[in-house]
């Protein structure tokens, strides 16, 4: 196989529970050179409440979260946000290299099998954006790894998160609302939120917040860098 990142060869060992059909094989899509220019984030070493990488328990973005909206943060992640990371994005969402939707394919689906939630929904692309694009990269990157359930509908805002300061995202007005009023779903299902990319918190909060309207309450979210 071949990396999708870099187009080296990637060796994907098989073991006698895979070869026997007893352990499920999920291929590898990303060699050993790319991933040693990753960053796993510890969530022993960072706050406990959105994997950032800070000495203190809890850094001052869920702080402020917790007294504005009062919102206690249930965030996971995966990779510290470094150059790598800004490439493969820049590859995969602007230059709409869809391929690149599969390269952490195995590290998602390992994710999504040791953590168990009633309910999977993930961030939508506008249709703005959707349109532009021709496809929603997250929705793209996690729906081999997770059972998605569509909940969330996105209004197109003034231009993309990526391309505003902190000061701007943090500002950006509620563009999300929750269609599942009509779905048969408990209220008190236990919800994951998806998303790429989490950086001051206010798309997964504005996010939550949709679901929390309707009746949510037990709600975590997930991103693969944050």
């Amino acid at each position: 196989m071949k990396c999708l990142s870099c187009g080296n060869s990637v060796i994907n060992d098989f073991d006698l529970k895979v070869l026997f059909g007893f352990k499920e094989f999920i291929p590898d899509n990303i060699c050993q050179f790319c991933r040693q220019q990753l960053n796993w984030l510890d969530p022993d070493n960072g706050c406990i409440r959105c994997y950032k990488q800070i000495n203190e328990n809890i850094c001052d973005d869920c702080l402020m979260w917790e007294k504005k909206y009062n919102i206690i943060n249930c965030h996971k992640s995966l990779f510290e946000y470094n150059q790598f990371i800004h490439s493969y994005f820049k590859n995969y969402k602007r230059y709409g290299d869809i391929l690149l939707a599969e390269l952490f394919s195995k590290d998602l689906y390992q994710w999504s099998r040791s953590n168990k939630f009633d309910l999977i929904t993930y961030i939508p692309a506008s249709n703005g954006h959707l349109q532009a694009r021709g496809f929603d990269p997250v929705w793209e990157m996690y729906r081999q790894a997770f059972d998605l359930t569509s909940m969330l509908t996105k209004v197109d805002a003034d231009k993309p998160q990526a391309q505003k300061n902190r000061y701007e995202r943090l500002q950006t007005p509620q563009t999300f609302y929750c269609h599942s009023n009509n779905l048969d779903i408990s209220r008190n299902s236990s919800v994951l939120i998806l998303d790429d990319v989490y950086t001051t918190g206010r798309t997964m909060t504005h996010a939550r917040q949709a679901l929390e309207i309707v009746g949510f309450n037990n709600i975590c979210t997930f991103s693969l860098s944050r």
